[in-house]
C-alpha cells in the first residue's frame, strides 16, 4: 500500500530512461501507479515491448521509445515524440546506465569511455533536450540516478564511481543553473538493490553481500528507489533540488562495518559500575 495517494501524479508526465527493465522498470511503474503517463526508454525494443504490454496491463498509460542516451539525435527524436502526444513533461528520471564490474587494470579504454558515455554524457543530452524543448518554459522536475560512491573508493567500479560522482556534480550545477525556470534537479543514490542486472553482475564478479552488512538489516529492493524518485517527483518536494540522497539503508555511513556485529558485541559486553 502506497503513503501517497493513487492520483499524486495526475496529470503529469514522466519520461524515464532505461525503463524497460530494474529500478528503471519500477520507477515507472511507481509514477504509473500514482497517476503519470509514463514514456520509457531503452536500447532493446523486445524490453521496451514487453514492458510496455505488462504496465499497460496493470492500468497504466505507457508507451515507449528506442533511444541511446548517448546520441543527442536519438534523444531528440525520442522527446519530439513524446512531445508530439501532446500532454507536455513534467518529470524526467535519467535511469539508464552502463555497468561491468572489472578491476582498473581489466578495464579498456573503450570500456571506460562506455560507461562514462552512458551514465555521465547520457544524463547530460537527456536533461539539456528535455530543458530546451519543454522545461525551460514550463518547469519540472528532473531526478538522477546515481550511486553512494563518491565519498569512497569502490573496487571494481571505478568507471561507474568516476561517471556517477560526475554526475552527482551535474546534478548539483543543473539545479543552481536551471532553478529560475521552476526545474528542480535531484540525485537517487541507491546502495544494494536486490533483483537487478547490476548488483547480479557484480554479486558473481565478488561475491554476495547479505543483510547482515546493512543497519537496517535488509538488502534494497526497486521499489526503495522507485517511492523516493516518487517523492522528489510530487508537490511535497517542491522546495527540494539540488539534493543527492543516498538510500542505501545506511550502509554508506556505517564507515568500520559494525552493523553485522553490534547485537553480539552489545549481549557480550562488561556491565561497568557508574
Amino acid at each position: 500500500m502506497s503513503a501517497f495517494r493513487e492520483d499524486v501524479l495526475s496529470g503529469r508526465v514522466a519520461l524515464v530512461t532505461g525503463g524497460a527493465t530494474g529500478i528503471g522498470k519500477e520507477i515507472a511503474r511507481t509514477l504509473g501507479l500514482h497517476g503519470a503517463r509514463v514514456f520509457i526508454c531503452s536500447r532493446k525494443v523486445d524490453r521496451l515491448e514487453k514492458s510496455t504490454a505488462e504496465l499497460r496491463a496493470e492500468g497504466i498509460d505507457c508507451a515507449w521509445h528506442r533511444c541511446d542516451v548517448r546520441d543527442p539525435d536519438s534523444v531528440s527524436a525520442a522527446v519530439e515524440n513524446l512531445l508530439g502526444r501532446g500532454h507536455g513533461l513534467d518529470i524526467v528520471v535519467n535511469n539508464a546506465a552502463g555497468n561491468f564490474p572489472a578491476p582498473i587494470s581489466r578495464i579498456s579504454p573503450k570500456g571506460f569511455r562506455t560507461v562514462v558515455d552512458i551514465d555521465l554524457l547520457g544524463t547530460y543530452n537527456v536533461s539539456k533536450i528535455a530543458v530546451d524543448a519543454w522545461l525551460r518554459d514550463n518547469g519540472g522536475s528532473i531526478v538522477n540516478i546515481s550511486a553512494p560512491f563518491e565519498g569512497k573508493g569502490a573496487a571494481l567500479q571505478s568507471h561507474v564511481a568516476a561517471a556517477k560522482a560526475a554526475v552527482d556534480s551535474l546534478t548539483r550545477t543543473c539545479a543552481v543553473e536551471w532553478g529560475r525556470h521552476g526545474i528542480r534537479v535531484n540525485g537517487i543514490a541507491p546502495g544494494h538493490v536486490a533483483d537487478t542486472e547490476g548488483v547480479a553482475r557484480f554479486t558473481a564478479a565478488a561475491g554476495a553481500s547479505g543483510p547482515e552488512r546493512i543497519p537496517l538489516g535488509r538488502v534494497g529492493v526497486a521499489r526503495d528507489i522507485a517511492n523516493s524518485v516518487l517523492f522528489l517527483s510530487t508537490e511535497a518536494a517542491s522546495y527540494i533540488s539540488g539534493q543527492v540522497w543516498t538510500v542505501d539503508g545506511a550502509s554508506s555511513v556505517d564507515q568500520i562495518g559494525m552493523a553485522g556485529r553490534l547485537a553480539d558485541m552489545e549481549a557480550n559486553w562488561p556491565e561497568r559500575e557508574s
